[in-house]
């Protein structure tokens, strides 16, 4: 007997091993098994079994890594799909599904942490170092070693030097899953569905019966219910024996749903980046195991072991977080309406603000569509008022960062008792440091970037790559000019609430404040409790979170995608603006919602201001139809990054004329190669190109061959990106 094998590697193809007479009753495709390959052992799956041996000699299977497979038939086909869809290996697509306490298994010691022994009195010579000194003196309890290297954008050799000088010191990560102490809710009520909730049931109910298509956009407008809904849906599949998916855009949603699946559901599993290697691995078995109900987790979670899957759910199904941005490059959305045409079960995409390929595809009927156009309790849209600041400029002979407007409703909301969220997506305290004599910018010497100001540590950090630095006293390139401040980051604006609200407690929630389980507890906490007054944040703050005494919301700059190098810029402007304003006058009390801009006749802003989601679609999908944009077309991004600029152009060069005579000019439209929008990006430069097609089928078939032609190495990489999100 012999095994097609899987590996993890960038290569397309199985290989072949012969089994061992011990495992010949036990093997089955999707097991896991031990290899020989080029000098190591790796770990792979298997596709198949053969019984004809091979025309080639072949090694044997050193061993099976678990007694039984990981992986059923529908995963194995999903991981196929996968590899097709987003130009990976099949080995590679079925990694990805495994969480690290799986893929590895524990050694049985609990996971490290990492903390601060000894504070530097000084700056470490080694930047590396540094920043992760940094990250540990924000963090209010130990962080986990992988969060830790994730936030300071450096491998373990620093931290090793860390620990050994006695700086740093590891401890036992907590091991038990606390779900990041999800608030208990309240127990299950007898909610009465209104007429628009019980339609959308019955429309989510058909593609459970089975009939297609399976895929459902869920169009509710924020505060019609949309969660009840998703919680009957679950009901049916839960009361036929099935089982259901339920992902979350961002970690700081899942306490919230938690707290809400578990009053109907108490067999849930968890499974998000917070939870160590050794919870992930005991939640990801219960699932498998049938010991779950529902599972509730991020993007990875759309590959959960349901066995008895019926239902896949997609909550704010419109966020970019559904697209994995590392090899494979898989988008969720697609991923769960693929499975759940392989498993016989629904998937349903919810949103008040769906992605217009969503939207096409439910108005050209490839989804149902279901729609929430009322509020619970027909309370009504907070009222959206728009503030243009060049006017507020002209008026008061400066530019302000809080407008007369959005200060004086914070006061009122404040005074009463209520609460309010100011939304800025952009972090640190200024965007920009320039000598006022010679006008240099600080720019990142590894990136193509300007440096953003931390005033609290007192540091200039590239969010790019990460690398941080104090803040020089005088200009590096004249050393005479002092350095002003230009941009408006977060910190600054909680600064400017504290200067102005002395007497409200304020609270900013954003990445560099967000380093553990505590940190997201401690803010969100203080929401929900009323010990928050003012919360300032970036978009983590505008996705689901439903606080009934948040009363009024600010947006602080709604002009910020408007100049990004990316067709999506006006719908992410007008999901972001409807997603905020959401947040508002969810209890009985109502509420407001402020925005301030620069582009108050700008048709995004005006339709979100109106909550007119058909207005805005009808607008922008003729304009991606002009230009040829999705949904009307696929596309496909090819990056060349590396660290020799003349290699990666090279190699761009050589790529366009591999490609250009295997693509059919009538089906594929080129664009580029040319350098991409931010050129630089940790030493490596990058070179891109985009093909649109109408038809990816003969696209896969030319980056393959082309790909197999243009070698990468360890300085030099070549990236396809299938329905990219990112455009940066």
């Amino acid at each position: 007997m012999y095994a097609d094998v899987l590996l993890p590697l960038p290569v397309d193809r199985a290989f072949t091993y012969r089994v061992p007479e011990t495992l010949r009753e036990t093997l089955q495709p999707g097991h896991r098994v031990r290899v020989p390959f080029r000098g190591r052992a790796l770990t792979g799956t298997i596709a198949g079994l053969l019984r004809a041996p091979p025309p080639f000699p072949v090694r044997d299977i050193q061993g099976t890594v678990d007694p039984e497979p990981l992986l059923d038939a529908k995963l194995l086909e999903l991981g196929r799909w996968i590899a097709n869809t987003y130009l990976c290996s099949w080995g590679e697509a079925l990694d990805a599904m495994l969480p690290p306490g799986v893929r590895r298994p524990a050694t049985g010691r609990a996971p490290l942490a990492v903390r601060l022994a000894v504070d530097p009195p000084s700056p470490l010579k080694r930047e590396a170092q540094q920043r992760l000194v940094d990250v540990l003196r924000q963090a209010s309890e130990p962080v986990p070693v992988r969060t830790l290297l994730a936030s300071a954008h450096c491998s373990a050799a620093p931290l090793k030097t860390l620990i050994r000088r006695g700086i740093a010191e590891t401890v036992a990560a907590r091991p038990d899953v606390d779900l990041m102490e999800a608030p208990e809710a309240a127990g299950a009520q007898d909610v009465t569905l209104t007429s628009d909730q019980a339609r959308a049931l019955e429309t989510i109910a058909a593609a459970l019966g089975g009939a297609p298509p399976r895929g459902v956009l869920l169009h509710g407008i924020t505060g019609s219910g949309k969660t009840e809904v998703y919680l009957r849906a679950i009901r049916r599949a839960v009361d036929t024996g099935r089982q259901a998916i339920v992902l979350v855009p961002e970690i700081a949603l899942t306490p919230q749903t938690v707290a809400r699946f578990r009053v109907r559901f108490p067999r849930i599993a968890v499974l998000h980046s917070f939870l160590s290697d050794g919870d992930r691995a005991r939640q990801w078995r219960a699932a498998r195991a049938g010991e779950v109900d529902v599972v509730i987790g991020a993007r990875s979670a759309v590959f959960a072991p349901a066995r008895r899957l019926g239902l896949i759910i997609l909550d704010e199904e419109h966020e970019p977080a559904y697209k994995q941005e590392s090899q494979p490059r898989y988008h969720a959305r697609d991923v769960a309406l693929r499975r759940a045409e392989l498993e016989g079960a629904a998937a349903v995409l919810g949103s008040a603000t769906p992605s217009l390929e969503s939207l096409h595809a439910a108005r050209t009927g490839r989804l149902r569509l279901a729609r929430l156009p009322r509020r619970i309790g027909e309370r009504p849209l907070p009222p959206v008022q728009i503030v243009d600041m060049a006017a507020e400029r002209r008026d008061i002979k400066r530019y302000p960062l809080i407008s007369r407007t959005l200060e004086n409703a914070v006061k009122e909301a404040v005074a009463r008792g209520e609460q309010a969220i100011l939304f800025l997506n952009r972090r640190g305290y200024a965007t920009v440091i320039r000598c006022r004599r010679c006008a240099y910018i600080l720019r990142c010497a590894r990136c193509d970037l300007a440096l953003t100001f931390h005033k609290a540590d007192h540091l200039v950090e590239c969010h790019a790559c990460g690398s941080r630095k104090p803040l020089p006293d005088l200009c590096p390139e004249c050393a005479v000019g002092t350095l002003w401040h230009f941009g408006v980051g977060t910190e600054k604006i909680e600064e400017e609430v504290r200067r102005r609200l002395p007497e409200a407690a304020a609270v900013r929630m954003d990445s560099d404040r967000m380093k553990t389980r505590r940190d997201y507890r401690e803010a969100l906490g203080g929401l929900w409790t009323g010990a928050t007054d003012v919360i300032v944040g970036t978009q983590m703050i505008a996705k689901g979170l439903d606080v009934p005494n948040v009363t009024v919301i600010g947006v602080v700059n709604a002009d910020t995608a408007f100049y990004l190098p990316d067709f999506r810029a006006a719908e992410r402007t007008y999901q972001l603006l409807t997603q905020v304003a959401g947040r508002a006058g969810r209890g009985p009390k109502g509420g407001r919602v402020i925005v301030q801009t620069l582009n108050p006749t700008h048709f995004a802003i005006a339709c979100a201001a109106a909550y007119d989601l058909d207005g805005f679609a009808d607008r922008e999908l003729a304009n991606r139809k002009e230009l040829g944009y999705p949904p009307y077309t696929r596309l496909v991004r090819i990056l060349i990054q590396g660290t020799r600029e003349p290699a990666v152009r090279a190699a761009a060069d050589k790529l366009k004329a591999l490609l250009e005579p295997r693509l059919p000019p009538v089906l594929v439209h080129t664009l580029g190669p040319v350098p991409a929008p931010i050129y630089r990006i940790k030493g490596r430069y990058r070179m891109q190109f985009l093909l649109k097609a109408a038809d990816l089928e003969p696209v896969r078939a030319a980056i393959r061959e082309a790909f197999a032609r243009v070698k990468g190495s360890r300085t030099l990489q070549v990236i396809a990106d299938v329905d990219p999100v990112g455009m940066i």
